[in-house]
């Protein structure tokens, strides 16, 4: 019934896209605290709100079809478009304000001598709209967690790698499910790095800033998805892992640069770009975190003004 009973009220939608997004964290493996549009991105779901709107202008499609006044829900659209020319509530008037309400600017038609094809435009915007949307929220600079998400190419099977804002990604068909867990952690934000551990107020411990979010290991740079990966040399099994998983990416790659030959991000962001070995990358993924979650995290000495600070805000 939600192409009828629009979306006006955004308290009564929200238990509704609480549990699309907790079911997707759980199936992705995300913990509570992970950013949402990922969860959309990544699996190239709609959310409910976005969905719920264009089963609504797929009615309006249907209903602008019907002709000649000897149908009675076409009586029942034109009076309610009546209706909202008037001002009065109906349900044109919550198409209308459903639509206004989006994230984005989508232009609505006179819903008097709106036409199919007309209603096709309109949800190719708010289809358009979405992505733009959910992208921004990925580069969003305010917002630093998604940064491995940024300026990715999606790999395709048989043509040069694209940019897309929405659909599955490679990465989750990999078959382990630990394996595939522990990669999408890393590339989601939800892992168990400093970069990402430090950044939550828990235990009476405020938040920690970024540039103190050492390396448990080498106690020298911040402890995050590529430094863990790729740079850190302080773990001899790390050391071990990352040698075995280098020469296996170098038999399977032809012509693959150098570790050292580029920034570790610039190198982090390239591995998981292909198709072909993503399940081999997300294995050493796992292994990299098994031995970072068997070792303490580092956690720097705090002035006693910020706990007493914490303890008060508890």
């Amino acid at each position: 019934g939600c192409e009828i009973s629009l979306d006006v009220d955004p308290d009564l939608l929200k238990p509704l896209e609480d549990v699309q997004n907790d079911f997707l964290r759980r199936i992705l493996g995300l913990n509570k605290r992970s950013m949402t549009a990922p969860l959309f991105t990544e699996t190239g779901l709609v959310p409910l709100r976005f969905r719920r709107v264009t089963l609504a202008l797929t009615h309006l499609k249907y209903l602008s079809t019907l002709k000649g006044h000897n149908r009675y829900v076409r009586v029942a659209v034109d009076d309610s478009v009546q209706l909202s020319d008037e001002g009065k509530a109906s349900w044109a008037m919550d198409l209308r304000y459903v639509i206004h309400n989006l994230p984005f600017n989508v232009m609505l038609p006179p819903l008097s001598t709106i036409t199919p094809q007309m209603v096709d435009a309109v949800i190719k915007s708010v289809n358009a709209g979405l992505r733009a949307y959910l992208q921004w929220s990925i580069d969003d600079p305010n917002s630093p967690k998604l940064y491995l998400l940024r300026g990715r190419l999606e790999p395709e099977k048989d043509s040069a790698p694209i940019q897309k804002e929405l659909c599955f990604r490679h990465y989750l068909s990999v078959v382990n499910p630990k394996h595939r867990k522990a990669l999408t952690r890393l590339l989601l934000s939800s892992h168990c790095l400093a970069l990402e551990r430090l950044r939550w107020v828990e235990h009476r411990r405020p938040r920690i800033d970024r540039n103190l979010r050492l390396c448990r290991f080498c106690k020298a740079e911040i402890e995050s998805p590529e430094h863990a990966l790729l740079q850190c040399t302080a773990s001899a099994d790390l050391v071990l892992l990352r040698v075995d998983f280098m020469a296996r990416m170098n038999n399977d790659i032809k012509r693959l640069p150098a570790l050292n030959s580029m920034p570790a991000l610039e190198f982090f962001t390239l591995m998981i770009s292909y198709r072909h070995t993503i399940s081999l990358v997300a294995k050493y993924a796992f292994g990299v975190t098994e031995i970072f979650e068997s070792t303490p995290m580092l956690i720097p000495a705090l002035p006693l003004h910020w706990m007493i600070q914490s303890q008060n805000t508890d």
